[in-house]
C-alpha cells in the first residue's frame, strides 16, 4: 500500500530572502577578516607568539587559566608565581574576560594549550571586532555593503590589525558596541535601556584585558557625553542618561576593578622608570616613549614594523574617509567621528601634544596607563565609521567633484610611489635601498593606489554597478590590510625567531621529572636560562615569573635569592644550567642542558614556632628579616603586635600538607600552643579554620601566613575567598540585571540631545 509522505514546509521566498540578506553580510565580514589573517587561521606555518612578551608571559598566563577552567574553577589566586599572588588582581591576564573562557573550549595536548588553537582564538577576537563594527554601522544607517567594508577595516587595520597582545586587543574592540548604545541613548531611542547597555559594554571593555584601551574608550565616551551636556537644551535628561551608563559600567567592571585596586595598593609594578608602587607616578618620559611621534604619521599610509601598535589606515581607507570628510560633513555623526579621530591621534602623540599634560595630571588612571599610543583603538574606530560613510557617499554619487579630487590624489600618489619603487628595483644593485632589500610593501601600496584609482574611474563612468564596486573595494581593502597585518609574524621553521616558543616545549622533560618527586615543591628559576614563566606553564610553585608586577612585601624583603629567605620560602629545587647557591645537589639534566638541583636546606612548606620577634613597622621588619640572625625555624617575626604562645619541651609534628591552587590543608600535632607558619604569601582574602572553626591569619616574617594552634591534633585549612572578587561579581551581575530589567520595561523614545 502506498503512503504519501508529508512534504516539508518551506519558508516563503520573501522570508528566505530576508534571512539571506541578514546573514550574508556578517558572513562576508568574517570571511574578509579570516582572509587577512589566513596565515594563522588556515595554516600552521606562522605565529604571532614568537616575541618574548607573548611566549614568556602571555602563553603561560593563558595556560594556567585554561587548565583551571577546563577543571571547573577560575584561577583567582596563582600559586605558581612569586610564592603566590592574585592573578585576577593583575588585570592583564584577563581572568574575568569572556574571551579567556572561549579559549578554554579548545582541546589540550598533554595538558598544554596548543598554539594553533591560540591562533584561531586570536582570529576569532578579530572576527568579533568586525561584527561589532558591522552592527554599529548598520545602526548608524550605513548600507550593508558599506558596513561590511567598515567592519573588515576596523578588525584588520591599525590597532586591531597590528596589536599582538591579546589582552590589549580584547579590551579595545568594544568601542563599536559602546557607541552603538551610547548614541542610541543620546538620540533618545529608548534612552534608559540604551544607556544601561552602553554601560554593560563599557564595563566589559574594562574587564576583558588591559586597562589602557578601556581607558581610551572611556575618555572618548566622556568627551561625547560632555559635548552633549554643553550643547543640549535637555541637560537634565542628558546627565541622567550618562549617569545610568557610568553607574552600570562601574558595576559590570567591578569583578575586575575591585581586585585590581586591592592588588595595586599592595604591589610593585615594573616599568622602564623602575619598580613603582601605587603611590608612585609613571614618569612623563615613559609616556612620551610609548606615544606616537609626528614622523610616525607616515605610517597611516605606509607600513610600519617597529611600533607598539600602528595607525595604519591605507589608501583604500584614506580615500573613503576623504570622501566622507569632503562630502559628508552635513551627515549626522560625521563631524563627531572626524573630531574623535583627530583627538585620539593627538592624545597618542604625548611628546608633542601639550594638552596631554592636563590628562596626565588631572584625569584618573591616565598616568598609570603609560601607553598613550593605545588611543589608536579609538582613532581606528572613528576611521572605520568614516570609511563606511565614505563608501555610501561614493555609491550614492558616482560623478561628484570630491571623487575627482580623490581620484587625482590617488593617481599621483600611486604613480610616484610605484614608479619610484620600480625605478629603484631596476637600478639595483647600483643603488642601495633598505626599503627594497627588507620591506617591499611600499611598492604594493603604490600599486593598490593605482588599482583603486582605476576602480573609481570605472565606477564614475558607469562601467560598474554599485554592488560590484563595493565588492572590489572590499577585495582591495583585504589585499592592502593583508600586506600590513601579519608581516612580522615568525615562520615556524625560523629557529632564531622561534626560540622563545620552542623553549616552552623543550623543557617538558624537566617538568616531567619534577612531577615524579614526592612532597610539595617550590622552584627557584634561573631566568637567564628559562626566561618564561615556568611555574605558570607547568603549574608548579615558583619563585620567579615573567610578570609586570609582584607584591611589594616580597620585593622589599630583599630577594628570594638570599639564602636565608630562600630557605624560609621552601625553594627546594633550582632550575638552572649552573648552581645558583652553595650546597645544591645535581639531580637531573634535561635535553636542553638545563639542570635541576636540589636544595636540602630548604624549609618544609609548613612548620611551627613558639617564639616571636616584633618589628615596629613593615620596613624595619624586612630589614630585621635580612640582617638579624634569629633562627626562622624556631622564631617568627610579626609587626606591631604578637600572638600569645606557649613554650614546651615536646616537639610538634606537621603530619600532612595538601595544597591546591586556592587552598592549603595542614594536619599538625602540637605539643603546646604555637604558631603554624605556611610559606605562602600573605594577602587579603585568605581565610583560615582550625577543625572547622574560623581562625585569624597572622602576617608572619612580613610576607607569609601563620595561624595560632592550640595543643593537640588539629587540621588547619586556609582558603582564598576574596571579598573584592565575590562582591565585585555580585556588582557585575547586578549591573547586567539592571540592563535586563530596563530592557523588559516599556519605554518611549525621548529627546535627541546631540542633534
Amino acid at each position: 500500500m502506498e503512503t504519501k509522505s508529508t512534504p516539508k514546509k518551506l519558508a516563503p521566498p520573501d522570508t528566505r530572502s530576508r534571512l539571506r540578506d541578514r546573514v550574508t553580510p556578517p558572513l562576508l565580514t568574517v570571511l574578509g577578516v579570516i582572509t587577512v589573517f589566513w596565515k594563522l587561521a588556515l595554516t600552521k606555518q606562522y605565529t604571532f607568539l614568537a616575541s618574548p612578551d607573548q611566549a614568556n608571559q602571555v602563553m603561560p598566563w593563558l595556560q594556567t587559566q585554561v587548565w583551571a577552567i577546563r577543571h571547573w574553577f577560575v584561577m583567582l589566586w596563582d600559586p605558581y608565581e612569586w610564592m603566590g599572588q592574585s592573578l585576577i588582581g593583575q588585570v592583564q591576564p584577563g581572568v574575568a574576560s569572556p574571551f579567556t573562557f572561549l579559549l578554554a573550549l579548545a582541546p589540550l595536548h598533554h595538558g598544554q594549550i596548543q598554539i594553533f588553537y591560540v591562533h584561531l582564538w586570536f582570529v576569532l577576537i578579530h572576527c568579533v571586532a568586525a561584527l561589532f563594527a558591522y552592527w554599529f554601522l548598520r545602526d548608524q544607517g550605513c548600507s550593508a555593503g558599506a558596513s561590511v567594508l567598515g567592519g573588515i577595516f576596523y578588525a584588520t587595520a591599525g590597532f586591531c590589525g597590528n596589536t599582538e597582545w591579546p589582552q590589549h586587543l580584547a579590551a579595545g574592540i568594544w568601542a563599536p558596541l559602546v557607541f552603538l548604545f551610547l548614541l542610541r541613548a543620546l538620540r533618545g531611542r529608548t534612552p534608559m535601556k540604551s544607556a544601561a547597555w552602553a554601560g554593560v559594554s563599557l564595563g566589559l571593555a574594562w574587564l576583558s584585558g588591559h586597562h589602557a584601551p578601556a581607558l581610551a574608550i572611556t575618555l572618548a565616551v566622556v568627551g561625547v557625553g560632555m559635548a552633549a551636556l554643553v550643547r543640549s537644551e535637555f541637560r537634565r535628561q542628558t546627565a541622567l542618561r550618562l549617569a545610568v551608563m557610568f553607574a552600570v559600567m562601574a558595576m559590570v567592571a567591578a569583578v575586575q576593578s575591585l581586585p585590581a585596586a586591592e592588588y595595586g595598593k599592595l604591589a610593585k609594578r615594573w616599568t622602564v622608570t623602575g619598580a613603582l608602587t601605587w603611590k608612585d607616578k609613571v614618569e612623563i618620559p615613559e609616556h612620551e616613549d610609548s606615544g606616537l611621534r609626528p614622523n610616525d604619521l607616515l605610517h597611516i599610509v605606509m607600513p610600519a614594523s617597529a611600533l607598539r601598535t600602528d595607525p595604519f589606515v591605507g589608501v583604500v581607507g584614506l580615500s573613503l574617509a576623504a570622501l566622507a570628510v569632503f562630502g559628508g560633513m552635513r551627515r549626522r555623526g560625521a563631524r563627531m567621528f572626524l573630531l574623535m579621530a583627530i583627538c585620539a591621534l593627538l592624545f597618542a602623540m604625548a611628546r608633542n601634544d601639550a594638552f596631554y599634560g592636563w590628562f596626565y595630571v588631572f584625569v584618573p588612571f591616565v598616568e598609570k596607563s603609560r601607553a598613550p599610543i593605545v588611543a589608536l583603538c579609538v582613532f581606528q574606530f572613528a576611521m572605520a565609521v568614516l570609511v563606511a560613510m565614505g563608501a555610501d557617499i561614493l555609491i550614492a554619487a558616482p560623478e561628484q567633484p570630491d571623487l575627482r579630487k580623490v581620484l587625482k590624489a590617488l593617481s599621483w600618489f600611486g604613480g610616484i610611489t610605484f614608479g619610484l619603487f620600480m625605478l629603484m628595483a631596476y637600478l639595483r644593485p647600483s643603488v642601495t635601498s633598505g626599503i627594497l632589500d627588507g620591506d617591499p610593501r611600499p611598492g604594493m601600496i603604490g600599486l593598490i593606489a593605482l588599482l583603486l584609482a582605476g576602480l573609481y574611474t570605472a565606477w564614475s563612468r558607469g562601467y560598474l554597478r554599485a554592488g560590484s564596486t563595493l565588492a572590489m573595494l572590499c577585495l582591495l581593502l583585504v589585499i592592502e590590510q593583508g600586506n600590513e597585518a601579519g608581516w612580522n609574524w615568525a615562520h615556524v621553521r625560523d629557529q632564531n625567531r622561534m626560540g622563545p616558543v620552542t623553549a616552552l616545549y623543550d623543557t617538558q622533560d624537566l617538568a616531567d621529572w619534577l612531577r615524579t618527586r614526592p612532597g610539595p615543591k617550590r622552584l627557584e628559576i634561573n631566568d637567564k636560562d628559562t626566561p618564561f614563566s615556568f611555574g605558570d606553564w607547568y603549574r608548579m610553585d615558583a619563585a620567579h615569573a615573567f610578570t609586570a608586577s609582584m607584591l611589594t612585601a616580597t620585593s622589599e624583603l630583599g630577594g628570594w635569592w638570599v639564602d636565608r629567605i630562600g630557605r624560609m620560602y621552601g625553594l627546594n629545587y633550582v632550575v638552572s644550567r649552573t648552581p645558583t647557591r652553595p650546597g645544591l645537589q645535581e639531580m637531573f639534566t634535561g635535553k636542553t642542558g638545563i639542570k635541576i638541583w636540589y636544595n636540602p636546606e630548604a624549609f618544609p612548606r609548613a612548620w611551627t614556632v613558639h617564639r616571636i620577634v616584633v618589628a615596629p613597622n613593615e620596613w624595619n621588619g624586612a630589614d630585621m628579616m635580612n640582617t638579624w640572625t634569629f633562627d626562622l625555624r624556631t622564631t617568627a617575626l610579626t609587626v606591631r603586635a604578637k600572638p600569645q604562645l606557649d613554650t614546651c619541651g615536646g616537639a610538634d609534628q606537621v603530619t600532612r600538607i595538601d595544597e591546591k591552587p586556592s587552598s592549603v590543608r595542614v594536619d599538625v600535632r602540637m605539643a603546646c600552643k604555637g604558631l603554624l607558619v605556611v610559606s605562602d604569601n600573605w594577602y587579603p582574602g585568605w581565610h583560615a579554620s582550625i577543625d572547622g572553626n574560623s581562625a585569624d591569619i597572622w602576617k608572619v616574617n612580613t610576607v607569609v601566613r601563620g595561624v595560632v594552634v592550640g595543643t593537640g591534633k588539629h587540621t588547619i585549612t586556609m582558603t582564598y575567598r576574596p571579598f573584592s572578587v565575590y562582591f565585585g561579581l555580585f556588582c557585575t551581575l547586578l549591573g547586567v540585571a539592571v540592563a535586563i530589567i530596563l530592557q523588559r520595561k516599556r519605554e518611549e523614545d525621548a529627546a535627541d540631545v546631540i542633534g
